[in-house]
């Protein structure tokens, strides 16, 4: 059992490459009973300012997970910035074991970091 969440689809493709049919967080994010039980339980998400989205915060703090193996993929593309060790906090916290976090690097798609890097004003006088 996979969940994701996805803002630009890196996530989403990372999660299929894992689970043939994960599971949407912003799908099951209002039910009533955030319950799920399965031999491996993982959340693949994007890294937001060097955190998991809000939104995965909140699925985690709700979420009850029975499992021996829960573990996060985290995707990123300029900089991770230590946020293993932030999810693994936040784990902590929310009274979830994990046993395995990894990141991985993506394609950055933060625009306000790609325009301050590559695209340069040009004059056409």
């Amino acid at each position: 059992m996979l969940f994701y969440f996805t803002g630009t689809g890196n996530s989403l493709f990372v999660a299929r490459q894992i689970e043939e049919h994960p599971i949407s967080i912003p799908q099951v994010i209002h039910w009533e009973n955030l319950e799920f039980s399965a031999e491996r339980i993982g959340v693949a998400a994007p890294i937001y300012g060097h955190e998991v989205p809000p939104m995965v915060k909140e699925f985690l703090k709700r979420g009850t997970f029975h499992t021996d193996y829960f573990y996060m993929v985290l995707t990123y593309g300029n900089r991770h910035g230590g946020t293993a060790e932030l999810a693994k906090q936040l784990c902590d916290e929310c009274g979830i074991a994990v046993r395995y976090i990894n990141v991985i690097q993506m394609m950055d798609n933060w625009l306000p970091g790609f325009v301050k890097r590559y695209a340069r004003p040009r004059r056409f006088d």
